[in-house]
């Protein structure tokens, strides 16, 4: 069977096969594959899972729109040039298409001075620092790139040097990170493919060979697209990135395959060196495509939409990188002619390392990934603050963090109820929630808290109000006239009531969840019970949390089926163990390191680990499949340092070219505007540098340990 399909991929139907991927993955990419990132503010987690339940419900039972924030900064609020900007920009706003109401200190308290003393509309739109003020817009759309484009058109035209005027709120966080993410994906995806194709004419010296490359990875890269778009998944905050990754893992296999081609060549005539090639690397693409689809396939049940999307793109992406290197390139091979430059064999002489010299380098490699990992990886931050997604000293960074300060920028909702069960609507359930209000208020993680008290307050302030019952004041609140307000904050038995919390993201040093764990206990100290938690705060904790464990589990998983895949293509407990070695020293000095040096991993950086350890294992299948085929001709019985080395010789230039390709193809991420983004990038390029160190330097030490000294001497 395996001679069978070798014989079809180096033969003259190869010809065809490339043609008919080719036509057919670019016709259906052009008609079924929209390019356009897909962030909406429920991307968090799927709709069959429980948080997202759980979220959805508090929104179905207490309405309430999505918000977008203007913070209007001057030197003095109440001078009447100020107050007459805020009631144009909130008359414009109110004309923006998807926005139904807009609340300032010309709409909705009757003047600035009222605004200023009223409990509720003090807390909603005057800044701490009394030198700004809110207008807060309520958004019934989620087309979301319309809206933030004319209203920063408005903010564009209305702002000057008197009045600054700054953005926020979930509606323009979500967009800002659709529009980098599109950003990049075009840029620096069209950047990594020039870079990897100079890179790859140098050391080739064959523009077939480089165009044949390009296709491939090309058309892999489209093929995952268009089978993601047929199964209903869109473009998002991971898989934005996905194309570039099968591109990569194309490349990959298409280095390999020309490396033992130009060996082939050596003693095989034209028509038999391409079969020989294919039917020598085939297997060890196998095995390295499986250890990279697991790896993608454990992502695949995680809670988190966006790690369950791009686990099923890249488990995707790896089977069409496999297909694409070998249906795509080989007829490309048919007519090509290449040479390898002494450049290549320069950077592969050094290689394999002397044993006192391997000795000494796994030495310092292994305690130093103990170390790091040991010290670092406690402290390794995947919660970062919204403030981390964006560059400092930005429009965008200064705005949010100036709104955070001012307030507070992540709701967190909380849902309670009496432990009586009886009704809210009353004047010591009234004076109860007031004292809640008040012990959220004063907890440091918490910025301003809207709820119920405030509002009952603000009517409460009305002569008429004063003369009304609790029930009959949330009767009037309750109509739409008066925007069904108190729908908002109560559920319609009256037996529940909702406080939105506006959290604080600058200067959070521990996680959401553990905040979120203070705050619910205190409803209990003022004799309330908490029926449930949401909001973007709490889904971005758990995100956080799904990230930690999936990386946790992720890695130790796929470090234990990488060893065992690795036995099984050798044979060798001593090669597996070898294998589980090295994938924990880079996943303990890539997160070790990142850790000490104070880099979030955030959810859009998080897989580079994942892509760090494919290539690492990539490298060691190679090498493992090739010192095998030699220990068999050479009638070993173990795995010796002989077969390693002649595996060295001819698997350790394609392993450094390889890695060269990667790193300098992820480096332009460096370039980014979007610092997750230039996270993703600079992670692969660091781990691809130290993946290849160890797979050439430390595996085939570890891997040979059997050899005695007698023998060492004489290799």
């Amino acid at each position: 069977m395996h001679k069978a399909i070798v014989n079809i991929l180096s033969g003259k139907f190869s010809f065809v096969l490339c043609a008919l991927m080719v036509l057919a993955t670019v016709a259906l990419f052009f008609t079924k594959v929209d390019l356009e990132p897909k962030i909406t503010p429920d991307f968090f987690f799927s709709s069959d899972s429980e948080i997202y339940k759980q979220d959805r419900a508090i929104q179905e039972e207490f309405p309430f729109q999505q918000q977008l924030l203007l913070n209007i900064s001057t030197n003095q609020i109440t001078d009447p040039n100020y107050i007459e900007k805020v009631r144009i920009v909130t008359e414009r706003m109110k004309a923006v298409r998807g926005i139904t109401d807009v609340q300032s200190i010309t709409s909705g308290p009757d003047d600035i001075e009222a605004a200023m003393e009223n409990p509720l509309w003090s807390r909603l739109l005057i800044g701490e620092d009394g030198t700004s003020t809110f207008l807060i817009a309520y958004v019934e759309t989620e087309e979301f790139e319309p809206l933030v484009q004319e209203i920063e058109q408005i903010v564009s035209e209305e702002q000057n040097q008197w009045f600054s005027i700054r953005i926020s709120g979930l509606p323009y966080i979500v967009e800002q990170i659709r529009q980098n993410l599109k950003q990049d994906m075009v840029s620096f995806t069209t950047g990594a493919v020039i870079l990897s194709a100079l890179m790859l004419l140098i050391v080739f010296r064959s523009i077939l060979v480089v165009a044949g490359a390009l296709i491939a990875c090309i058309t892999a890269a489209m093929a995952t697209l268009v089978i993601q778009a047929f199964m209903g998944i869109p473009i998002g905050v991971l898989t934005a990135n996905l194309g570039t990754i099968v591109f990569v893992l194309t490349l990959s296999h298409i280095i390999f395959i020309v490396a033992n081609w130009c060996n082939a060549a050596k003693d095989k005539p034209d028509e038999a060196k391409l079969n020989e090639t294919i039917g020598h690397t085939l297997p060890a693409s196998f095995w390295a495509a499986l250890t990279t689809l697991l790896g993608f396939a454990s992502l695949i049940f995680v809670e988190a939409k966006p790690l369950n999307q791009l686990g099923t793109g890249g488990a995707v992406g790896t089977m069409a990188a496999l297909l694409c290197a070998y249906t795509v390139f080989p007829a490309f091979l048919h007519l090509a002619k290449v040479s390898p430059s002494n450049f290549t064999y320069a950077l592969a002489k050094k290689f394999p390392l002397r044993r006192k010299v391997a000795l000494a380098l796994t030495i310092v490699v292994i305690t130093f990934a103990a170390g790091a990992g040991g010290i670092g990886i406690p402290q390794l931050n995947t919660d970062p603050s919204l403030l981390a997604y964006f560059k400092k000293d930005t429009e965008l960074y200064n705005g949010l963090y100036h709104i955070d300060e001012n307030g507070g920028s992540n709701p967190l909702l909380l849902v309670v109820r009496q432990n009586s069960g009886e009704p809210l609507a009353s004047t010591p359930a009234y004076e109860k929630m007031w004292n809640l209000q008040q012990g959220l208020s004063a907890h440091e993680a918490v910025g301003s808290v809207i709820s119920l008290p405030l509002i009952m307050a603000e009517g409460d302030e009305h002569w008429l109000g004063q003369l009304l019952p609790w029930n009959m004041l949330l009767d009037i609140l309750s109509k739409p006239e008066y925007g069904g307000v108190a729908k908002s904050f109560m559920s319609e038995d009256r037996t529940k009531a909702l406080f939105m919390l506006r959290m604080k993201e600058n200067g959070r040093e521990r996680e959401r969840l553990a905040i979120i764990e203070e705050v619910e206990k205190i409803p209990a100290q003022y004799g309330f019970e908490l029926v449930t938690t949401g909001g973007t705060y709490y889904l971005q904790g758990e995100l956080a949390s799904s990230v930690a464990q999936s990386m946790t589990m992720g890695i130790l998983t796929l470090v234990v089926l990488f060893g065992v895949i690795a036995l099984i293509v050798s044979g060798s407990i001593i090669l597996a163990l070898s294998v589980l070695i090295c994938a924990l020293c880079v996943a303990g000095i890539v997160l070790g390191l990142l850790a000490l040096l104070g880099i979030p991993v955030d959810i859009i950086s998080s897989p580079a680990i994942n892509i760090c350890l494919g290539l690492i294992v990539d490298d060691m299948i190679h090498l493992s499949v090739t010192a095998k085929r030699h220990m068999k001709e050479k009638g070993e019985k173990y795995l010796g340092w002989s077969s390693m080395r002649e595996a060295l010789n001819t698997q350790s230039w394609p392993a450094i070219i390889s890695t060269l390709t990667i790193m300098i193809g992820f480096s332009v991420f460096a370039l980014s505007d979007f610092p997750p983004s230039q996270r993703f990038g600079l992670e692969i390029v660091f781990g691809a540098f130290l993946a290849v160190i160890l797979a050439l330097g430390v595996f085939p030490y570890l891997a040979t340990r059997r050899i005695g000294a007698e023998k060492d001497k004489q290799n």
